[in-house]
């Protein structure tokens, strides 16, 4: 338990950084590593290469600060956007997703956010043209732990996760959309 927590922060320190290699045993990495890319070298290590950008403004995997976190899966249609509100859910949303071969899009979003509203249309748009895909929206004030656990300081802010592990975090605002669709388009291809 002690180690799992130790792996947590670092990869959660890990993540704020532009680019870090870890070096850590097998059984001090958690099974959710967002935006590491996991490499096994000759001697059993793991060797993980932190990616991501942004990620102290958009957040990170928030099953890192809650591994235990289990819940139903949440109501999900495919071509449509469902509601997700709490670490759990996203849990079970990304174990089904990567059953499935499909992925996990979310957009956080705050309500009165002129930004998040003007995106709204496109999102769904989105759903609809990726059918393996499971889209979801965040709303700030109704899933404040699990916002909170990412460390989210920008909305409207999207999460892909594929795999079982989150794959980026970006802006999803109306100047950043064309950015998020060319990732998006990336992941439905099966992409990185």
């Amino acid at each position: 338990q002690r180690a799992a927590h130790r792996s947590a922060m670092i990869l959660s320190l890990a993540a704020s950084l532009p680019s870090v290699v870890l070096v850590l045993p097998p059984t001090q990495l958690p099974p959710t590593h967002a935006g590491l890319r996991p490499v096994h070298s000759p001697r059993a290590l793991v060797v993980a290469e932190a990616t991501t950008t942004d990620a102290s403004r958009y957040g990170i995997d928030p099953r890192l600060a809650n591994p235990e976190a289990v819940a139903e899966a949440p109501e999900w249609s495919a071509g449509r956007v469902g509601d997700l509100k709490t670490t759990g859910e996203l849990r079970a949303a990304v174990e089904a997703a990567a059953a499935d071969g499909g992925f996990v899009c979310l957009k956080f979003w705050r309500e009165g956010c002129a930004a998040c509203a003007s995106t709204a249309e496109r999102f769904e748009q989105s759903a609809e043209a990726n059918p393996h895909g499971r889209f979801f929206l965040v709303n700030y004030g109704r899933a404040k732990e699990m916002c909170r656990a990412t460390g989210i300081r920008v909305v409207p802010a999207a999460h892909l996760y594929a795999r079982g592990s989150l794959v980026a975090a970006l802006p999803l605002g109306p100047s950043k959309w064309e950015a998020f669709a060319e990732r998006l388009g990336a992941r439905a291809g099966g992409g990185a």
